[in-house]
């Protein structure tokens, strides 16, 4: 495959790239084609060979980020309408633009082809890696290695997470690239070396230290969208009336009583710290199942807060035993330039001003001699971000939970791309994982990342299941934020091996100059 010449090359170069946006976003769940992932990096990789203009880099970054958003974030329309969602994909475009044109410098520098394609792929996760943490305290969604669930790369994540995951993948794009160009032997070697090192890197099965009886409630919510907050005393007793329904099969003999019930979040949207019949509502379906139950709701110790909150049949809410949403999602939970951009959009005022939590991410339920499960917590949209589970993880959870409110993005995909993760982070971390929605998809998830057991969007259903507890820690919970810099550090590796042979070549482009000059004189 090579690019056309002259006039054509630009518009072949921004057609390639748009392709493989599209790629990328096909990788993710629910299409989970993980090898349009590197296909879809190769591409871009193949567009930026070269050396197209700064200006053409620039626009070849924002059409990529650009198409991929547009593609794989639809669901941002169901919440807020389609100018929030063009402008969110137009953003990530333009977040793309630091680590394409990494890519673009390192690919077209004077250096040896093999530190050029690891360099670029290096580059890319680089762009990942500031777009988990800026602006507005990052948006990873769209990173490549969620992507990779399913095919022969995922079980890396064991041993340095999605960035790793990420990264394999692309290097194997650069191997492809490689044979575009027909450097053979760094082709083949980019594309087995990743596959090799997924083969190798079984998920862990570190020795389960006690079970636990889990129920994940799906309440169900009157209807569709934003309007169901209108209704939020019914979203409460509709997850109520499914414990109590689990209740009545316990006392019938159909099923085992849980250790722990897990609701969604929002799932009191009415917070029971401030109405009692909330509080009433809660107690009542606690001491019904007679277990603990994670309920999702808010408090206001210190603002207003996205909390789950552990409630006892005898204790009530246990002091302590609370997990305040520390990641919270920038124009949705919280909301910039809040003045400024009331000027432009009404629309502003449907964010939320919450403070976000500085907890450990674990609620710890204690079950006496049974021993005490410690429960992980990454609400919604925290599962996204790596150091959630990652700290829960070293902090002492022996499970996960996920409890989530999808409710307003309907039928969309958002919540197989959310389900994808946990499962990712249930190999990252070897922890088995509960994914409680108020509106589907819920999910019992094995430390392999498997899904036991999960519903179906808008149905009411409770899922049970007796699930390990462990407390092995993985290489990628000890060390995963180390692998992400490394990476880092190996595109800043490649791009000082570029910047000095630039100089070097510009030195002796001078050098030979002045000897021109200085003949010419004589």
């Amino acid at each position: 495959m090579t690019l056309p010449s002259g006039g054509k090359l630009v518009l072949a170069r921004f057609l390639l790239t748009a392709i493989g946006g599209a790629f990328v976003a096909w990788s993710f769940q629910p299409f989970g084609l993980w090898w349009l992932g590197w296909a879809g990096v190769a591409m871009l990789f193949v567009a930026l060979l070269g050396r197209p203009s700064w200006r053409a880099t620039v626009g070849l970054a924002v059409v990529w980020g650009f198409v991929t958003a547009m593609i794989a974030l639809p669901w941002i329309a169901e919440f807020v309408g389609a100018m929030p969602y063009v402008a969110l994909a137009v953003t990530l475009g333009l977040m793309q633009i630091p680590g394409v044109l990494l890519a673009r410098f390192i690919l077209g520098a004077d250096l040896p082809w093999p530190v050029r394609a690891v360099g670029a792929a290096a580059a890319v996760l680089t762009g990942e890696a500031l777009l988990a943490r800026w602006p507005f305290g990052g948006f990873p969604w769209l990173r490549v290695g969620w992507g990779q669930l399913g095919g022969p790369l995922d079980d890396a994540a064991v041993l340095g997470g999605v960035a790793l995951v990420g990264f394999l993948a692309a290097l194997a794009a650069a191997g492809v690239a490689s044979l575009v160009v027909k450097q053979w032997v760094t082709g083949v070697a980019l594309i087995l070396v990743p596959l090799a090192i997924g083969v190798v890197a079984q998920p862990a099965t570190g020795d389960d230290v006690g079970t636990v009886r889990i129920a994940a409630v799906q309440g169900n919510v009157p209807r569709m969208g934003m309007e169901f907050n209108a209704q939020r005393r019914a979203v409460l007793e509709n997850h109520a009336d499914a414990t109590r329904d689990l209740a009545d099969r316990v006392r019938a003999g159909e099923e085992p009583k849980p250790d722990l019930v897990v609701w969604p979040e929002n799932s009191s949207d009415v917070s029971p710290f401030t109405d009692a019949e909330a509080a009433r509502i809660i107690d009542a379906a606690v001491r019904d199942i007679d277990a603990p139950i994670i309920v999702g709701t808010f408090t206001y110790d210190d603002g207003v807060q996205n909390t789950m909150v552990l409630w006892d049949p005898e204790a009530g809410p246990v002091d302590g035993q609370r997990h305040e949403k520390i990641y919270l999602q920038p124009f949705g939970e919280t909301m910039p330039f809040r003045d400024l951009l009331r000027m432009i959009t009404p629309l502003v005022d449907r964010a939320g001003d919450m403070t976000p939590g500085t907890g450990g991410g674990v609620i710890e339920v204690d079950r006496g001699a049974a021993g005490t499960i410690a429960m992980g917590i990454a609400t919604c949209y925290e599962v996204v971000f790596d150091p959630a589970f990652r700290d829960a993880v070293n902090n002492g959870a022996t499970i996960l939970a996920t409890p989530t409110n999808n409710a307003t993005f309907g039928y969309t995909d958002m919540t197989y791309q959310q389900l994808a993760m946990s499962r990712m982070r249930a190999i990252e971390f070897d922890r088995a994982v509960v994914v409680a929605a108020t509106s589907g998809v819920s999910a019992i998830v094995g430390p392999d990342g498997a899904v036991q057991q999960e519903t179906e969007i808008f149905e009411q259903k409770v899922l049970t299941a007796d699930l390990p507890l462990r407390d092995d820690l993985t290489i990628a919970a000890r060390y995963g934020g180390a692998v992400e810099w490394a990476i880092v550090a190996l595109a800043a590796l490649a791009l000082i091996g570029a910047v000095r042979r630039a100089m070097r070549a510009a030195a002796a482009g001078r050098e030979t100059e002045h000897q021109q000059e200085s003949h010419k004189e004589r």
